[in-house]
């Protein structure tokens, strides 16, 4: 009986021990089939999405407090989400550029209101100098 137990313990020993093996391999073999279109489309679609960040960041970084040129990157998002409205592979491009024209939109608030507190403030200095 123990003989039979012994025997069954390393069948089974050896059977794990294949199974861990064949695991192991094939975690280390290169992946041999090539992306599909729909694999490709989508890379393609994030590696756009990158760049156009990348580019929208530097245009932002010099246009920083001029609403006129915010408005014209929102042109530019507005664009871009109606070309892709319809491709649902594009939802992230989308939702980032829904979010870049909210962000915008706040930023442009933004310097309306100080160029209106720095209008305010101009006239309240040019009254205050003035005799009366």
């Amino acid at each position: 009986m123990k003989r039979i137990l012994l025997i069954s313990f390393a069948v089974l020993a050896l059977l794990a021990i294949a199974m861990v093996y064949s695991v192991w391999r094939a975690s280390q073999e290169p992946v041999t089939h090539t992306p599909g279109p729909l694999e490709t489309a989508r890379a393609q679609l994030h590696a756009q999405l990158e760049q156009a960040k990348k580019t929208e960041s530097e245009a932002e970084q010099q246009h920083w407090n001029s609403a006129d040129r915010l408005r014209a990157l929102i042109e530019g998002h507005q664009q871009r989400i109606e070309k892709l409205k319809d491709n649902k592979q594009a939802a992230e491009i989308v939702a980032y550029d829904r979010d870049e024209i909210d962000r915008l939109q706040k930023r442009i608030t933004r310097i309306a209101e100080e160029e209106a507190a720095k209008a305010q403030a101009a006239r309240e200095a040019k009254q205050e100098s003035q005799p009366q």
